[in-house]
């Protein structure tokens, strides 16, 4: 079972993958053990008679405890599979939260986004020609698993070749001398160029200058020991070439067991495409309130509650000390990557019936029982040496063993990479903006009559470039703490336009003046403007002239003269008015 931090949903209950192997692994520790014992079970009825010969199986039993403890050991760390939320790695160095920058791997992803297309390195040499002449969509396939398809191409090759060499230099050679001769230098020869590169894990060196090196030793060589076979020692007591036939049939069968299985790793080629929407903006606001905005929206698309991986931000850059300049911004993002299907526990039935896990399920059947064959085969020694004298013939089984394990012990590394394959999507999103911006100071209000007055320093971006990226990311692991290689990319449209619709309505949307928007500056504003109209009307009032009042009598009734504004009395008879 896979370990989450608290996710609400299954999707990232991944099982365990090497739960196949693990029983194979037990099964080997227990043939092991059981082959210890009754090593040291020899060598404890030698002890007894105090015997010198108990020092032999003494020290075999111990090598086969010890290989079955490990074996144990190594099935019992992967019993659980833990995965959290930090797993699967980046495509990129991710960015620390509040900081900016960008790697050099994160532009290889770009670039990648821009083409709209994935890039491969190209195989180089003749023998890589052959190889992906014969398996075309293997161009096509995570990095790991070219490399290892070439070593085994090449390991396998060389194997070929040593054996056919093997082969016809028996036929040719009938005297027993030299036959005993040319076993020990093929044994030599396929331990040196075979078991090493298996054992170090590494492919074989050759190139067409080694294939003919190789070729000429292989046919010379016996020529050469021919030739001095009288005058070297006999070797009756040592049947080498029997021994090398067995390691180059052996091998072969690994590398072929294992070649196929990362044959069948490989899959349909990928549909690769690419979503972009480019458009035109005219704002009157600081270009970074859109990488804020998209970094608000991004929030609301994390899968699972998972922050999102944010490989670049790079903030645009404007100087308002300057009339005019240029800015670029850009910030790039990838959901949480989740299992691209719900996977169930691997069972054996199962294993055998997927196409991926048929080929490693052999693989291991087949290391099991060449891990099963070398503790026999060492176990033989050891009854063998404590059943009467020291016989030198007995040495084959040591040889014997040595191939079995060796053997045996490269098939479980092998498929131990290709059982810990998880494919997973995500959504990649990158925002990118590039143009010219103009600053000038704006103000409203007027000095005078206006109760509030703002100004600020504006920005004018005519015409900016805004592009949105987004892409369905599908990316496979061979293990879960290792690099993580894209396999396919599918561009979503919808995804696109809804997000650079959205980002460029709320740029137009953005104000060029500074106003309160607090309710507190509201209410003093309010009651300011009040008092201020008050105070306006009372010096109105002041500052208009008295208007002369109508009066009902505008003559004298005495004497007839016209009556002046507000007189009480008549200027004519100085009568008072009524």
């Amino acid at each position: 079972m896979a370990y989450d931090y608290s996710s609400e949903s299954q999707r990232l209950e991944l099982p365990n993958p090497y739960r196949i192997e693990n029983l194979f692994q037990f099964i080997a520790s227990v043939f092991y053990l059981a082959c210890g014992v009754l090593s040291l079970l020899a060598a404890r009825s030698n002890l007894h008679g105090l015997n010198v010969k108990f020092a032999v199986p003494l020290l075999a039993g111990i090598l086969l405890i010890g290989y079955g403890i490990r074996c144990a050991a190594t099935a019992m760390t992967r019993l659980r599979f833990f995965f959290g939320r930090a797993l699967p790695v980046g495509l990129a160095p991710e960015l620390p939260h509040g900081t900016t920058g960008k790697s050099q791997q994160i532009e290889a992803v770009q670039e990648d986004l821009r083409r709209g297309a994935l890039s491969f390195p190209e195989p180089a040499g003749a023998l890589n020609g052959l190889l992906y002449d014969r398996f075309p969509r293997l161009i096509l396939a995570p990095l790991p698993v070219q490399q290892l398809a070439q070593a085994q191409f090449r390991n396998g090759l060389v194997i070929a070749l040593t054996l056919v060499s093997l082969l016809v230099a028996w036929m040719g050679f009938s005297q027993p001398q030299t036959a005993q001769w040319v076993g020990v230098f093929y044994f030599t020869f396929a331990a040196w160029l075979v078991l090493r590169p298996m054992t170090v894990e590494q492919q074989t060196k050759v190139n067409e200058s080694g294939v003919i090196a190789l070729v000429v030793a292989a046919l010379l060589g016996p020529v050469v020991i021919a030739f001095f076979a009288r005058s070297l020692p006999e070797l009756s007591w040592l049947t080498l070439h029997w021994q090398a036939l067995f390691l180059l049939l052996a091998a072969l069968g690994s590398v072929a067991l294992f070649f196929i299985a990362l044959i069948r790793q490989l899959s349909a080629p990928p549909a690769t495409t690419m979503s972009c929407e480019v458009l035109s903006l005219n704002i009157n606001t600081h270009p970074a309130q859109i990488i804020n905005e998209f970094d608000r929206v991004m929030q609301q698309k994390w899968s699972e509650k998972i922050p999102n991986r944010r490989y670049a931000r790079i903030d645009p850059v404007v100087d308002s000390a300057t009339a005019t300049g240029s800015f670029s911004g850009e910030i790039v993002e990838e959901t949480q990557p989740m299992p691209s299907e719900v996977l169930s526990a691997m069972s054996l039935p199962a294993a055998l019936a997927g196409a991926r896990s048929r080929w490693l399920v052999i693989l291991n059947l087949y290391g099991l029982l060449m891990l099963c064959a070398g503790a026999v085969a060492l176990l033989l020694f050891v009854m063998r040496f404590e059943a009467g004298g020291v016989e030198l013939s007995i040495a084959a089984y040591l040889t014997f063993a040595f191939v079995a394990f060796s053997v045996g012990r490269f098939c479980f590394r092998s498929s131990e990479k290709l059982w810990g394959r998880f494919d997973f999507v995500s959504e990649v999103i990158w925002l990118e903006l590039a143009g010219q911006y103009t600053t000038a100071r704006n103000r409203l209000g007027n000095d005078f009559s206006s109760t509030v007055r703002t100004e600020s320093n504006g920005i004018h971006v005519d015409a900016m470039t805004m592009r949105v990226w987004t892409a369905r990311i599908e990316s496979v692991v061979f293990g879960k703490d290792q690099k993580r290689w894209i396999t396919a990319m599918n561009g979503q449209s919808d995804i696109t336009s809804g997000l650079a619709a959205h980002l460029s309505e709320f740029a137009r949307a953005r104000s060029m003046f500074v106003a309160p928007t607090n309710a507190d500056d509201l209410g003093k504003i309010a009651a300011t403007q009040s008092g201020q109209a008050a105070v306006a009307q009372a010096l109105q009032e002041l500052l208009v002239p008295p208007v002369a009042v109508a009066s009902a009598d505008r003559f004298c009734g005495e004497c007839g003269v016209a009556r002046l504004a507000e007189a009480r009395f008549c200027s004519g008879c100085g009568g008072k008015f009524a």
